[in-house]
């Protein structure tokens, strides 16, 4: 029984595709766990349904609603987390809504397929 596989640089296209309607495409993903500092880990974690964290546009952006409420103000400066030089990428859990932050080389599959290097 062969079991099919897709190169990393495939999952990160897939991963980056967007909809018809402009937002992230949901995919199935399995990943193991490491903590880089005290070099334990190693619990396999799979969401059947996340997407990829990235910057989407307001859907509701000419709505009256969003006409009638002001923008907050950014006070906080967040740090830039530099996801292509550390090798990580945010992604989002649909039924819950968290935010995960994976390591792209710990991925083992992704949509039911074999994820090779």
């Amino acid at each position: 029984m062969a079991v099919e596989t897709i190169y990393l640089q495939d999952v990160l296209k897939q991963m980056r595709t967007l909809g018809a309607d402009g937002r992230a495409v949901p995919f199935s993903i399995s990943v193991r766990t490491f903590q880089r500092f005290s070099k334990t880990g190693g619990a396999l974690k799979k969401w059947d349904r996340a997407k990829l964290v990235m910057k989407e546009e307001n859907p509701n952006a000419d709505s009256v609603l969003s006409l009638r409420v002001k923008p907050k103000r950014r006070t906080l400066f967040k740090k830039n987390p530099d996801h292509y030089e550390n090798k990580t990428r945010n992604i989002r859990i649909i039924p819950q809504g968290d935010i995960k932050k994976i390591n792209i080389r710990l991925i083992i599959s992704f949509n039911g397929k074999k994820v090779i290097y």
